[in-house]
């Protein structure tokens, strides 16, 4: 009975899950590479319900190869697309796209070059391995260009499978790479490379650009909302459990990249994203324009702004308030035609066949939520608008101002856009109190069939108006002397006059009205009325504002004429002379020469306060540059300007007069200057370098380059701290070491010794007893003597060993490879006996020869060794301890690799083992600075390199678990 209850059970939640996925809307998102970190934002969204909490069943494709991510989503074949910025670049007027949602805020395509690659200019003649689509539209040819190298200038490969290893082993000189993926494992190889950003030229990018059809956008603008809050909540649970999505991902979606890439890609991906500086999903508008502007030389044709492309989920509001009657009214209409005034800038204008200005901002908000395209009808006049409206070749008039006359034939909306009325004159007129001192007295102009019209003849009975066909003809008849004024709302006339009349025309005075303007719906359609009513109303003011501001710019006249004050003084001289008040002028002029004179002293006063000042700054500057600990030089074109007391002493100068005027380039040595150019381009990182004294005394250095401008000039100033005393100290951790490894090295010497000793104290003592008896045989004798013999060579061989062992070599010796494991079997073999430790030597390189620095390598296994002792001692008390020792070749390389079984190294402190004084034994047990100096002996002394790992295998049928130091010895 249970059981039945339980399959019952099973099978409604069945139904249940099938009835529920009914009501799930299915999507697809493709993606335009392979499942990793990068997507972890709409993988996490999927995992954790995100999608389907609000209503849809989400299917997230991997990209797969001859995958067009652009097509699938024209075609229809995918709901929604994941692309870089380069998708405006592919603009389709047929089949127009809409970008929804960005992520990444700076571009994470690069060049990664050799080191000896610094700037762009570099490339010449060089081989660079690409995808042909980053050379042919992406951030990295604006860069090319930039620099102005063409494809020809260097050798391309573009047969690009996006793996460093063409890289790593020298067969290209520069790559495109992406900073969250081929990075890694760069990074890792420690293959020195110059990072080339184009973000460090100045030119900028974003990615991971999330976008859809623009006809789907606009018809399902709540699905697109929820569909990026989601994603956006998918990203956000990402970022704060990276390690939890690094394992969804490796486990259930991809293995292409280890947990430690996707971690290294994860950190990467949030610095590119900056969640910190920018909301998720937000989209850039400057950098969409920019892309627009270059976009328009290829569409020039194409009417394509913004809001064409750019999906801006704070202007579209819910559908809601329509009714269901207004959605039946819009959907029997195809297309709602409007006419403009086609010469109305701010306003409105027709420029090359496009609408342009303040109505089509609201014209776009209108065609978003009302679902249907708004159609320009084009006409060359505001009358021409007019007779076509008349004759309903236009359902509105985007901008009409409701009057008596248009009220025959119009229907108007609540306004929406509001400006005064104003006067333009001659920049001499004065300024208009009251309009009504000038109508009737004064010739003024009007655009034929504008609203004031009529104002003016109710109003103020005015009948001598001169008409016009446009702002600017009107305008142009004031700046010719034709008319007196030209009459229209203050937005028009002030854009009109700063573009094409400033210097020559003014705004002289203002009308109490004001211009209201509205959409004039036919007289008939009443429904389209109703429904224009409701969407106006529905504008938020905040977009009102956006929309004016963005094109309304106006200065104002203040209203006070000094011209006029200039008239009246200049006259008022005129009169003294006629009345012949020489003296009073001859009075006047003395006082002018007078209060000219306490001005000037009192100026002189304020000059010589502010050089006061000016002294005290500089003396403030000086005096912080001197107490810095740094030695500061600022040098331009190579020559020193200026410096610090620390920067003259460090070069061996007395004083500042000695040193500035000279190339600052002669005390730095050669290989340094490369290093200081460098760091001109790139990230303004400290780095080492060797740098001289005026007596050519080599002083090591961190040295820091920083550019600026200093006195209208381009300077750069380099900051430099003394490394020596630094160097020094790192000469007493060697010692230390040397030290440290010494208690060591006299307890293997007791063991190597023990045994050679045993076999010649045996042999004397049975030779004296055969002796004193008189029982022995020649050969017998000589064989004990010989026994004798090799067992002292071997205690001398061994005394050489050790002493070697101390010894710092002058200059590499070509070693093989049998060499290197005899001297390490000497040093550190009966210790490890002793300690119940099995020694394991496996070399597959036997004879292999390298030139190297042998006592220093000896001294880096052996510290490796006795780490590897005192951790199995420590780990591993009552289970078999195993030291593996194996020598192979890899490329250029002999590898030695030292393995144990002692459990492996905790990753929290696996990065900081090779840290000077870092040690995880007791105070009594350790210095911390063994595997230290091994990292300097190979990294910094041999040129090799070292790194570990912790390693799961099997030896004889044993699983054995531990870490497994790999040094790497170059063979040519």
């Amino acid at each position: 009975m249970q059981k039945q209850i339980k399959l019952l059970f099973i099978l409604f939640l069945s139904l249940f899950s099938a009835l529920y996925a009914k009501d799930l809307e299915k999507v697809s998102i493709q993606l335009n590479w392979k499942y990793q970190f990068e997507f972890a934002g709409f993988i996490a969204a999927y995992e954790k319900g995100y999608y389907k909490e609000l209503g849809f069943d989400v299917e997230i494709r991997e990209y797969e190869s001859k995958i067009n991510v652009i097509n699938e989503v024209k075609n229809k074949k995918a709901d929604f697309g994941v692309y870089d910025l380069s998708l405006l670049e592919y603009y389709d007027e047929k089949k127009p796209l809409m970008l929804l949602a960005n992520y990444m805020k700076k571009s994470a395509l690069v060049f990664v070059a050799k080191q000896d690659i610094i700037t762009p200019y570099d490339f010449k003649n060089k081989i660079i391995m690409a995808e042909k689509s980053q050379l042919d539209k992406s951030i990295l040819l604006e860069l090319l260009k930039k620099f102005e190298i063409k494809k020809s200038d260097f050798k391309e490969i573009k047969n690009h499978d996006f793996s460093p290893e063409s890289f790593i082993s020298g067969n290209i000189d520069i790559m495109t790479a992406y900073l969250s993926n081929e990075l890694y494992k760069i990074k890792k190889s420690k293959v020195p490379y110059t990072l080339i950003d184009p973000a460090n030229y100045g030119l900028y990018n974003f990615s991971l650009n999330l976008f859809t059809l623009r006809d789907s956008a606009l018809s399902n603008q709540d699905k697109m909302k929820k569909i990026i809050e989601a994603t956006n909540r998918g990203w956000k649970y990402a970022f704060e459990h990276k390690k939890e999505l690094v394992d969804i991902i490796y486990n259930k979606y991809s293995k292409l990249k280890s947990k430690d890439a996707l971690l290294f890609e994860a950190v990467e991906i949030e610095k590119l994203m900056m969640p910190n500086l920018y909301e998720l999903g937000s989209i850039r508008d400057e950098l969409v324009k920019d892309i627009l502007s270059k976009l328009e030389e290829f569409h020039a044709s194409a009417n394509v702004n913004i809001n064409d492309i750019v999906f801006n989920t704070k202007d579209f509001k819910s559908n809601n308030i329509l009714t269901n009657e207004d959605k039946r009214y819009l959907n029997s209409k195809r297309k709602i035609n409007v006419c403009i005034d086609p010469n109305w800038l701010p306003f409105e204008k027709i420029e090359n066949g496009r609408h342009i200005g303040i109505s089509r901002e609201y014209m776009d908000y209108f065609q978003s939520v009302l679902k249907r395209p708004i159609n320009l009808i084009q006409t060359k006049t505001w009358s021409e608008s007019l007779e076509k409206f008349k004759a309903k070749e236009c359902d509105i008039l985007s901008l009409a101002m409701e009057t008596d006359n248009r009220k025959k034939y119009a229907n108007f909306t609540k306004p929406y856009i509001s400006s005064h009325f104003v006067v333009a004159t001659k920049n001499e007129e004065i300024f208009i109190p009251d309009m009504e001192s000038i109508i009737g007295k004064k010739k003024l102009a009007v655009v034929k069939g504008y609203a004031i019209i009529d104002l003016l003849k109710r109003r103020y009975k005015y009948e001598n108006i001169i008409e016009v066909d446009s702002v600017k003809e009107g305008l142009e008849k004031v700046a010719k002397g034709e008319v007196y004024g030209f009459i229209d709302c203050l937005a028009s006339i002030g854009y009109e006059i700063q573009k094409n009349f400033i210097g020559e025309l003014k705004i002289a005075g203002k009308f109490d009205n004001s211009l209201d303007l509205s959409i004039a719906v036919q007289k008939d359609d009443l429904a389209l009325l109703e429904i224009f009513n409701k969407v106006i109303k529905n504008i938020s003011e905040d977009k009102k504002h956006e929309i004016y501001n963005k094109w309304v710019n106006v200065k104002f006249d203040s209203g006070i004429d000094y011209s006029i004050i200039w008239k009246i003084v200049l006259g008022f001289l005129i009169i003294l002379l006629l009345i012949g008040y020489r003296q009073k002028e001859l009075l006047s002029k003395n006082r002018k020469i007078e209060e000219q004179k306490n001005k000037l002293k009192e100026s002189n006063n304020q000059f010589k306060r502010i050089q006061k000042e000016l002294e005290k700054t500089l003396k403030s500057f000086e005096t912080l540059l001197s107490s810095t600990m740094d030695s500061i030089y600022v040098v331009e074109k190579n020559i020193c300007i200026d410096t610090n007391e620390n920067g003259v002493s460090l070069l061996g100068f007395q004083n500042k007069r000695d040193l500035i005027g000279q190339n600052i380039f002669k005390f730095i040595e050669n290989s340094g200057k490369k290093d200081i150019l460098k760091n001109l381009y790139e990230n303004h990182e400290p780095f080492e370098i060797n740098i001289k004294d005026k007596d050519r005394k080599i002083i090591p250095s961190l040295v820091k380059v920083n550019t600026t401008n200093f006195e209208g000039k381009a300077v750069y100033i380099i900051s430099v701290i003394d490394l020596r005393e630094i160097k020094e100290k790192e000469m007493i951790f060697f010692r230390q070491s040397k030290m440290a490894a010494m208690g060591e090295m006299i307890g293997n010497i007791a063991h190597q010794w023990r045994q050679p000793l045993s076999v010649i104290s045996a042999v004397s003592t049975g030779l004296k007893l055969r002796l004193s008896l008189g029982e022995y045989e020649i050969k017998s004798v000589l064989s004990s003597l010989d026994n004798m013999n090799e067992s002292a060579q071997y205690l001398s061989q061994t005394i050489d060993d050790f002493r070697n062992f101390y010894k710092t070599d002058k200059e590499k010796t070509y070693v093989i490879s049998n060499q290197i494991i005899d001297k390490n079997k000497n040093l550190i073999g009966s210790s490890l006996k002793d300690n119940g430790i099995e020694f394991i030597i496996k070399n597959s390189c036997e004879g292999l020869e390298v030139n190297t620095y042998l006592n220093e390598l000896i001294q880096a296994t052996v510290n490796i060794f006795n780490n590897a002792k005192d951790a199995l001692l420590l780990n591993n008390k009552e289970g078999e301890r195993f030291i593996f020792f194996e020598l192979y070749q890899k490329d250029d390389y002999l590898v030695l690799s030292i393995k144990d079984n002692a459990g492996g190294i905790s990753l929290d402190i696996k990065d900081k083992i090779f840290e000077p004084y870092f040690t995880t034994k007791h105070k009594s047990n350790g210095t911390g600075i063994g595997l230290y100096m091994t990292h300097q002996i190979i990294e910094n002394h041999i040129d090799g390199k070292i790194e570990v790992l912790n390693e799961e295998y099997t030896w004889e049928n044993k699983k054995l678990k531990g870490a497994n130091f790999l040094i790497y010895i170059p063979t040519a």
